[in-house]
């Protein structure tokens, strides 16, 4: 059993691999797919499944690229703005068996409305849950930004705070692996190191210590993010997916 990480230069991006038993999953593929494949061939396992914890902004998924090259099912959060025409819709509670791992879906909006994170569970382990990927909801030392919805800015920082006390109860011994790292434009205060637990989160995030709904609100409503111009133009293409991978 195995979890990997790819990095993306630049734009601090972390994708990952997780497998056993001759299968993996990919979770929030870059479009530089030979990465997995690299992986996937040192571990003597076979790509069966990809995931999107939500649509992204800041760079082009691979997912369609990697399932051609594959064969694998794409599964994305099923409340996305538009449908996204290459993935099958994931919702809370879905599972997703690889090897000896079971990959639980968890509703997790408030970065945008097609959020989701997806817990990690060691069937070896009599069913314990080991980590949680959490895309763009938790980052170490930061949680995810809601400004992408400029007229419900509001409603979206209330269900990103019901969305980490959810991440919360998960345990606090829970490894998070987040979907970006220092450096990153999708949140701002990230620290260089790349993985945390839940109860380290829980004792140091500013975004765990707001005292109260209201106060996370109001925390939220007073950031201001860099909105770089190709944002609109990434999100456009993974509605419609990009089916060439890198060179």
């Amino acid at each position: 059993m195995f979890v990997e990480s790819v990095k993306t230069p630049g734009i601090a991006h972390l994708s990952y691999l997780i497998g056993s038993d001759g299968e993996a999953c990919v979770i929030d593929p870059q479009l530089d797919t030979q990465h997995y494949l690299t992986l996937a061939g040192k571990h003597e396992c076979r790509i069966t499944t990809i995931i999107e914890t939500h649509r992204n902004e800041d760079f082009i998924s691979g997912a369609v690229a990697l399932a051609n090259q594959t064969g694998a099912d794409i599964y994305h959060g099923k409340y996305a703005d538009e449908p996204i025409e290459y993935a099958r819709k994931a919702g809370n509670g879905d599972k997703f068996e690889i090897g000896k791992w079971t990959l639980e879906v968890i509703a997790t909006p408030g970065h945008t409305k097609d959020s989701i994170c997806v817990l990690a569970i060691d069937n070896e382990q009599d069913g314990q849950p080991i980590g949680v990927f959490t895309g763009d909801t938790l980052f170490v030392s930061e949680v995810g930004r809601t400004d992408f919805y400029p007229e419900e800015m509001e409603k979206m920082a209330g269900q990103l705070y019901d969305s980490l006390q959810t991440l919360a109860n998960l345990g606090d011994d829970i490894i998070v692996y987040p979907a970006h790292g220092a450096g990153s434009v999708c949140g701002s205060g990230m620290a260089e190191r790349e993985f945390t637990t839940i109860g380290i989160e829980k004792r140091q995030n500013p975004g765990y210590q707001c005292t109260s709904k209201k106060a996370f609100i109001e925390r939220k409503l007073k950031e201001n993010h860099y909105i770089a111009p190709y944002f609109s133009k990434m999100e456009q293409s993974n509605v419609t997916g990009m089916d060439t991978p890198l060179p």
